[in-house]
C-alpha cells in the first residue's frame, strides 16, 4: 500500500527528517516515537531501534525495528518485528527538477500471517489494519508536509 504527498522542501531535508526515526512521533498518530539501540548511531542499514506505539489512552506496545535501506536522499526503509517480522515501511523521495519540492511516497507491507493478524487486533484494537494504516499514512504525510514547510 502506498500514499504520497508533495512537500515544498529540498529532498535532502526531507530525507534527514524521515530517517531520524526519533521524530516519527511528531507526525504519526500511532507511533509516538522511537529509541535507537545505540543513540549515537546514524541511520544506516542494520541500525536497530525500538518503536513506541499508542492507540487511544490505554493501548500501548513497542516493536523492534531494523533499518533495511538507507540511501540518502532517495530512500529510507525499515522492518518491524514483534515476535517475528510483522511489517515493512519505506519512504521513497523524488526531487522536483528545480530542487524546491519533494514527492514523498510512503509504503507499507503487512508481513503478518493469519495468526499474527488476529493477535495484532487484540493488542492494538484495530481489526482492519490496512484501512487504518491508509488513514494514518495520509495524516502522517500531511503532518510531515506541514512541519517541513513551516521551517
Amino acid at each position: 500500500m502506498q500514499e504520497r504527498i508533495t512537500v515544498s522542501a529540498a529532498v535532502a531535508a526531507v530525507y534527514t527528517a524521515v530517517s531520524d526515526v526519533r521524530r516519527m512521533g511528531e507526525w504519526s498518530p500511532e507511533c509516538v516515537g522511537a529509541t535507537l539501540v545505540n543513540p549515537d548511531a546514524e541511520a544506516v542499514v542494520g541500525t536497530r531501534f525500538t518503536g513506541h506505539n499508542r492507540i487511544g489512552r490505554s493501548r500501548t506496545w513497542t516493536t523492534r525495528c531494523t533499518v533495511t535501506v538507507a540511501d540518502p536522499p532517495r530512500c529510507f526503509a525499515f522492518d518491524v518485528s514483534l515476535g517475528g517480522r510483522i511489517a515493512s515501511w519505506r519512504f521513497d523521495l523524488i526531487q522536483s527538477p528545480d530542487g524546491t519540492r519533494t514527492e514523498v511516497i510512503q509504503s507499507w507491507w503487512d508481513r503478518r500471517g493469519p495468526v499474527r493478524r488476529r493477535l495484532s487486533a487484540l493488542i492494538s484494537g484495530i481489526r482492519d489494519r490496512a484501512s487504518h494504516n491508509r488513514e494514518t499514512m495520509r495524516l502522517t504525510l500531511l503532518r510531515l508536509k506541514q512541519a517541513m514547510e513551516s521551517t
